[in-house]
């Protein structure tokens, strides 16, 4: 089932509420957001084994901020710093996530997303487009990404999407 919302607030929606078909035109005033375009595989931990996030930036800085913010939560957090290597390092390693930022050199976010899911037919590692940017939502969105965050980060939406894509332990459920 297609799941959307059009909110980077936590008052507006979140990853748990029915959302919208991508289909559906989205509020002016409303920065709208993905959760989840097609039922995959998430990675699940496994005993000993930390879920690999891969932060995609140009930025130096933001790629600490993620690689430390991500290391203390648990996660393993490699790094790429165009779209070319983006692109070799999903291949080669199959992370649980990709951050990726919409502004790379040698390859854009949009070329990223449209390689690895037309071309190379990736679809099972979510793609969460993180970028300053909201009016490239929609062509994010037909590109293939999974999720949309604006910098700056707001680090709540961030930990839903984490715990919703690649989580850190398995939630127990309650009868």
């Amino acid at each position: 089932m297609v799941r959307f919302s059009r909110s980077n607030d936590s008052v507006g929606g979140s990853l748990t509420e029915p959302r919208r078909p991508l289909n559906c035109t989205t509020s002016a005033s409303a920065v709208p957001t993905l959760a989840m375009t097609s039922n995959r595989l998430l990675q699940s931990p496994s005993p000993g084994a930390s879920p690999t996030v891969l932060v995609a930036d140009d930025n130096d800085d933001t790629r600490l901020m993620f690689r430390t913010l991500l290391g203390t939560k648990g996660y393993r957090v490699i790094e790429a710093v165009d779209g070319e290597e983006a692109i070799e390092i999903t291949i080669r390693e199959n992370p649980g996530l990709l951050l990726l930022d919409l502004g790379l050199p040698r390859l854009n976010g949009l070329s990223v997303i449209r390689r690895l899911r037309d071309d190379l037919k990736l679809l099972d590692v979510p793609v969460v487009v993180i970028t300053g940017y909201d009016k490239h939502f929609d062509t994010a969105v037909a590109a293939g990404c999974d999720d949309y965050l604006l910098k700056p980060v707001d680090f709540d939406r961030l930990e839903a999407i984490l715990d919703y894509y690649v989580p850190t332990k398995v939630k127990s459920k309650t009868t």
